[in-house]
């Protein structure tokens, strides 16, 4: 008697599963415009730098293109949580890319820019880093008007945090049917820019499975 007396106590219990939810943003841990399709001359040095300006160039110019990338930490992120979204926000302020690091005329009325996940573990170790060449998230940046521009990363940062890929940071680049010498292109703010507002960043939203005993 008493075992069955057990077995309806039991089953007068439910074991529902509930979660707690929350959300972050991060400004780049690390972010640098990188040239590519440069010619490595005599002179590389001072026509294929980097640019680690307080801006990020995307698109191309007389000798290079350029390519920005970031990095973020994902330090905030509870271990056991599940990445619900994950939105990379940079702003458009109007200025495009130009030879010698200017700020020049945007040459078209919306770009293209397409966000892949860098696979070198190294930037500094390469001249050109290596990135899976399907583009994880794009997006159109129209240059008649100074905006927010917005990549959904959710399952790239979802594969980050479930440690599915290294967190080796995102490349963003021109698309490739648009992508060539002097096509101009947007030059974002990076996270040295004087204006704190309008720095890049990764807003993530997450939940934390539990589980509950209830009567």
């Amino acid at each position: 008697m008493r075992f069955f007396a057990l077995l309806i106590l039991l089953a007068a219990f439910s074991f529902p599963s509930s979660a707690s939810g929350g959300s972050f943003a991060r400004a780049p841990s690390e972010d640098v415009g990188m040239p590519f399709w440069c010619d490595w001359g005599y002179d590389w040095d001072e026509r294929c730098y980097r640019d680690d300006t307080a801006r990020l160039p995307v698109g191309g110019v007389d000798d290079k293109v350029w390519r920005s990338a970031l990095r973020f930490s994902l330090d905030r992120l509870p271990g056991d949580a599940q990445v619900t979204d994950a939105r990379l926000e940079l702003y458009f302020d109007g200025a495009c890319v130009a030879p010698r690091r200017r700020v020049g005329p945007c040459l078209a009325g919306a770009y293209t820019v397409d966000a892949h996940a860098i696979s070198s573990a190294s930037w500094t170790k390469e001249r050109e880093v290596e990135f899976d060449p399907v583009a994880t998230a794009s997006t159109t940046v129209t240059t008649a008007a100074m905006h927010w521009v917005v990549w959904d990363l959710t399952a790239l940062v979802s594969d980050w945090a479930g440690g599915a890929l290294p967190n080796r940071g995102v490349l963003l680049a021109l698309a490739e049917e648009e992508e060539d010498f002097g096509v101009s292109g947007p030059y974002f703010p990076s996270a040295s820019f004087l204006e704190a507002s309008l720095r890049p960043r990764l807003v993530v939203s997450y939940v934390v499975p539990t589980t509950g005993l209830s009567l």
